[in-house]
């Protein structure tokens, strides 16, 4: 339990960080992008996320900045636009479970892990994994260092940059309103499943003073 009390802890914290280092970069060709590489960076960018209807079973570790962690199991199903979550401990005990769908609905928050920043905070970061970009029309372009991009720009004032390397791993920068990157999130080596490639990793970042890092490893995945 004592794992468990350290998860909602960080979230809390994180919650109240507010400095930030790196700014949203600037794009410095978007007409050098052909309408052909335009597409397939698109195609690429939408392929980042599975279609469909998806249960995943991850180990996920907990390591705040400034040292300190703990695992715990995530499951999270993927149902049209549905998306649910539940939080175990490793012995299989549940201690959270979600789903938002137009609205957020808890269905199981044992404290101290009923509060509602808590709850809110988990499923914005569980969507920002798992959902597409509500912005379906990115722009396409280069960055300093040549690398494409697709850029989302959402009515919440958030901006989400796709990047691709040149194996399949992929990284996902988030931005907020004052262009500041909030949240970054980085994946592995991929392996396909019923016409998708799922990430065997993910490592999700937190910015700010108390900052977190969440290394997400692939128990399972099933199209359902």
């Amino acid at each position: 339990m004592k794992s468990v009390f350290f998860l909602f802890i960080l979230f809390l914290l994180t919650a109240c960080s507010g400095v930030h280092s790196v700014y949203l970069p600037e794009l410095t060709d978007t007409a050098g992008v052909t309408d052909k590489q335009d597409r397939q960076l698109r195609q690429r960018c939408a392929g980042n996320f599975v279609e469909g209807n998806w249960q995943f079973v991850h180990s996920i570790a907990f390591k705040m900045a400034g040292g300190g962690g703990a695992t715990v199991i995530g499951v999270t199903v993927l149902d049209g636009t549905k998306l649910k979550c539940a939080l175990m401990g490793v012995e299989g005990f549940v201690f959270f479970e979600a789903v938002l769908d137009q609205e957020l609905t808890v269905s199981r928050a044992l404290p101290p892990f009923d509060n509602p920043e808590f709850a809110r905070g988990l499923m914005r970061d569980v969507q920002s994994i798992f959902l597409p970009p509500s912005a379906q029309s990115p722009l396409t372009g280069m960055l300093v260092d040549g690398e494409p991009v697709c850029r989302y720009s959402g009515e919440d004032g958030q901006t989400i940059d796709i990047i691709f390397a040149e194996d399949s791993s992929s990284r996902m920068n988030i931005y907020g309103p004052d262009l500041s990157r909030t949240r970054s999130i980085q994946t592995g080596s991929r392996f396909p499943l019923d016409a998708e490639m799922i990430p065997e990793t993910l490592e999700f970042t937190a910015s700010g003073l108390r900052g977190y890092t969440l290394t997400m490893t692939l128990i399972s995945a099933e199209k359902i």
